[in-house]
């Protein structure tokens, strides 16, 4: 992920502030290895995005019934596979889980939804509230 985000990327991650997403950060702030976000839902189910490079990023919807952890999923309820800008408008404009048109059918998570096993140090965990800039 040694390139540049472009400007219509960082407006997307920028929304992700604003809607109160954390942050997980895999190597150094200049050349990170990989980077995630997730936003817990009060609904007992979590919205993931990872940026794996410029050209491929993962959405899901992940059931949290146990507070288990959201990444390496068992199952998912939604998951988009495509470039970052596809992915992260998928992602953000997913209904909420209350919602009637919100995806409900559990699904086995493709492997694009697992992590790598060895990532980078250091990890940076942040909320990203809007206080957070």
């Amino acid at each position: 992920m040694s390139e540049p985000l472009s400007l219509e990327l960082k407006e997307l991650l920028t929304e992700l502030r604003l809607r109160g997403w954390t942050l997980i950060r895999w190597g150094p702030e200049d050349a990170p290895q990989l980077m995630a976000s997730m936003f817990q839902h009060p609904q007992d189910c979590a919205d993931v995005f990872i940026l794996r490079s410029q050209d491929q990023a993962t959405a899901y919807r992940v059931p949290t019934p146990d507070s288990a952890g959201v990444f390496n999923p068992q199952a998912v309820a939604y998951q988009y596979h495509a470039t970052p800008l596809w992915t992260l408008r998928a992602i953000l404009a997913l209904p909420a889980p209350t919602h009637p048109q919100a995806p409900f059918c559990i699904q086995e998570p493709a492997h694009e939804c697992f992590l790598p096993e060895r990532l980078a140090r250091p990890v940076l965990i942040r909320p990203l509230s809007p206080s957070a800039s």
